[in-house]
């Protein structure tokens, strides 16, 4: 389904549809399940393949909304390695949107902090990712921190004691 944009007149994809859509299948690692139905698969299965049904599109950016929820941590460091991967490599534009700030602080050379649907702020994560905006935003107090291996800052939440 992921090369229809391509061909929107035709009923059967061509040889060369197939194996794009079967290089995008082994990007996100899903060649396993080509033959299962979408509402089969776990919450984490399908978000593969609703990846390797974007990446089958070719596509110049790409929007993504939440996408690693429902990955276990092996499938949420392939994930961005893979986005990485083809940013870097291919020019991919990528449009992240996450609730994960730690995920955007990762993956992202920009970040724009919403709230209530308006920007508070922009910029790299480093800037935007700060615990006084945090704190105003969330509601809830915050570490900002630095991640031991990647210099990328890192957000816990401090939590309040039990009453």
């Amino acid at each position: 389904m992921g090369r229809f944009p391509h061909a929107p007149a035709r009923f059967f994809e061509s040889r060369a549809d197939l194996l794009i859509a079967r290089e995008a299948m082994a990007l996100t690692d899903v060649e396993a399940l080509a033959a299962e139905p979408l509402e089969r698969l776990s919450g984490g299965e399908r978000q593969r393949v609703v990846l390797a049904r974007a990446l089958a599109q070719q596509p110049r950016l790409l929007v993504l909304d939440e996408p690693t929820a429902h990955l276990d941590l092996r499938y949420q460091a392939e994930c961005v390695a893979l986005l990485r991967r083809l940013h870097r490599d291919e020019g991919l534009g990528i449009l992240l949107i996450s609730h994960d700030l730690n995920l955007a602080a990762e993956v992202s050379d920009r970040l724009l902090l919403l709230a209530g649907g308006r920007a508070v702020t922009s910029g790299p994560p480093h800037e935007v990712l700060q615990a006084p905006v945090l704190e105003a935003v969330y509601g809830c107090r915050v570490a900002v921190d630095k991640h031991s291996a990647t210099g990328r800052p890192t957000v816990s939440v401090v939590w309040p004691e039990g009453r």
